[in-house]
């Protein structure tokens, strides 16, 4: 959710609104390359699950850096969702885990933790949706340069 985390991938990402898709849920479960968990929007296909993020518009020619940063293929597949953003509905996609890259006993490091909680109050996210964040424990780890994305 961080813009200067988008824009180091795609220098033309432009916020274009904040909003939830019902029926996925935040988990850090996403086994990462470097064996911690990163975030995956969850499809629970219950309806009372409510995901917040950011939808951004960037170039067409930005995207296969990004499906690489993100892992396309390998880490995360796209999903098509519809996000609700104040009086309207937007059809978009996001990055959604591969089932086989699932482990429910995984947690973040420190560093993509607090990546995850800045894009949030970056963004204005509601307060209780920072809490469900925070209340992450991340693991804690020596600090390092995430050059070459999510993965």
């Amino acid at each position: 959710m961080s813009t200067s985390r988008l824009r180091a991938r795609c220098p033309s990402a432009t916020v274009l609104g904040v909003g939830f898709v019902r029926g996925r849920t935040l988990r850090f479960h996403k086994r990462g390359m470097d064996g911690t968990g990163k975030a995956n929007a969850f499809a629970t296909h219950d309806h009372s699950d409510i995901l917040w993020g950011v939808i951004y518009e960037t170039l067409l020619s930005e995207k296969e850096e990004l499906d690489r940063c993100e892992s396309l293929g390998v880490g995360y597949e796209h999903a098509t969702v519809e996000v609700h953003v104040e009086n309207r509905t937007v059809t978009t996609f996001l990055y959604q885990a591969i089932t086989d890259r699932i482990d429910d006993s995984l947690v973040p490091a420190d560093w993509y933790h607090d990546h995850v909680i800045k894009g949030a109050i970056e963004h204005g996210l509601p307060t209780e949706y920072h809490a469900m964040i925070a209340s992450v424990v991340p693991h804690r780890s020596p600090p390092i340069k995430d050059a070459i994305g999510n993965r």
